[in-house]
């Protein structure tokens, strides 16, 4: 294998590795420590400066050998050019200041769910007397400071080295006729459109919302309503979580071109629900949950001289709620207009060729329906 490193001053390192002896080293008038951090990188360890990086970069370096060991190689480099290091196991220390002494105690943690930038940054602002720096290991963490500081350190990676909590959404649509809404006292005239009720499973007393959903299911079972998706879905807190349940309409683009010939291409156009959701935790086990429910559809086709074009008609709301884990939010008001073709016939006369449209009637009912959304979080 070789390695190619560039840097402004134009030097080059080939390195052929086999365990940590490598065929040929080539550098020229290289700053020393971007020379020590490639070939402790090929070596597979880290390096941790202490004091300001920048004082050594005006030495430089030229190296030409061969068969030489990566290990060897860093001393009798660092040693020549009056550099302070120390070596613990896979990590490189290296002092801009003037005594070693003053690195104090290292140590490297092994995050499970922290980044190492985001715990640095924690660091900075809880605990700012530990340098932290990202090792060369995925998802390391070194740590450097007195032996107190490393002590509440490692208390402060306990508590915060966690997965971050989720929540569970369980959604439930359910498409219900205008007359059976109006029914539920779901059409409350508000210019926004919609409604949000909060059951309370805790004190067990029946509330709006107990009773609406309670209803909800009646109309399903009835048949006068119909549950259109039941989806449920996992977010991180504070991150949003989006449901949809619709279709892609297409429809041709004309495409202008240096030719004569019309081109065209397809795009689409999405209708249907959508459900924007996101969740907050906050104390005592509540959820502050942002809602965002939309509901939209074709309302006609224009034609026009470039072709048929889909006019899609859009209802939405925004509403942030609290409620407690395991509670249900139920969101209503969104309605949409849709029309239904009915043909009527006479028997056998209306299936006459070319004459059978004498005995026919064709009818167009315009129908609204309304989709409420029973939203219930889990804290998991």
């Amino acid at each position: 294998m070789r390695l190619l490193i560039c840097l402004m001053l134009s030097w080059s390192l080939s390195l052929a590795v086999l365990a940590k002896v490598v065929a040929e080293i080539n550098f020229k008038e290289a700053a020393v420590m971007d020379v020590v951090e490639a070939l402790a990188q090929e070596a597979g360890c880290d390096v941790v400066v202490s004091g300001d990086k920048g004082s050594l970069q005006s030495r430089r370096a030229s190296l030409h050998l061969k068969n030489a060991e990566l290990d060897t190689t860093i001393d009798q480099l660092l040693i020549s050019n009056g550099i302070a290091y120390e070596r613990r196991g896979k990590i490189l220390y290296i002092s801009c200041l003037p005594e070693m002494v003053q690195l104090g105690k290292t140590e490297t943690w092994q995050l499970k769910f922290l980044t190492a930038e985001k715990a640095s940054l924690i660091f900075s602002k809880v605990l700012p007397t530990i340098k932290t720096s990202a090792g060369q290991a995925a998802s390391s963490l070194v740590l450097q400071g007195d032996e107190r500081a490393l002590l509440e350190a490692e208390k402060l990676l306990v508590s915060i080295d966690q997965p971050e909590p989720q929540v569970l959404i369980e959604t439930k649509v359910v498409e219900i006729a205008q007359s059976d809404s109006l029914k539920l006292g779901l059409s409350l005239g508000s210019p926004a459109g919609t409604f949000g009720f909060l059951t309370d499973k805790n004190t067990g007393r029946t509330n709006l919302a107990n009773d609406l959903i309670t209803t909800l299911n009646g109309l399903i079972s009835s048949g006068q309503a119909k549950v259109v998706a039941a989806p449920k879905i996992a977010a991180l807190d504070g991150h949003e979580a989006e449901i949809n349940i619709g279709s892609r309409i297409p429809y041709a683009v004309p495409v202008t071109s240096g030719s004569s010939a019309t081109q065209w291409t397809v795009d689409y156009l999405d209708a249907g629900v959508k459900l924007k959701i996101t969740p907050l935790m906050v104390e005592n086990g509540l959820i502050t949950a942002h809602i965002q429910p939309e509901v939209s559809s074709i309302s006609e086709w224009r034609t026009t001289s470039a072709g048929d074009f889909p006019v899609i008609t859009t209802r939405n709301a925004q509403s942030t709620l609290r409620v407690k884990d395991g509670e249900s939010i139920v969101v209503g008001g969104l309605i949409s207009e849709s029309d239904r073709n009915n043909l009527a016939k006479l028997p056998l006369l209306g299936d006459l060729p070319l004459l059978g449209y004498l005995f026919q009637n064709t009818t167009v009912e315009k129908t609204k329906t309304e989709i409420v959304f029973i939203i219930t979080p889990h804290i998991i």
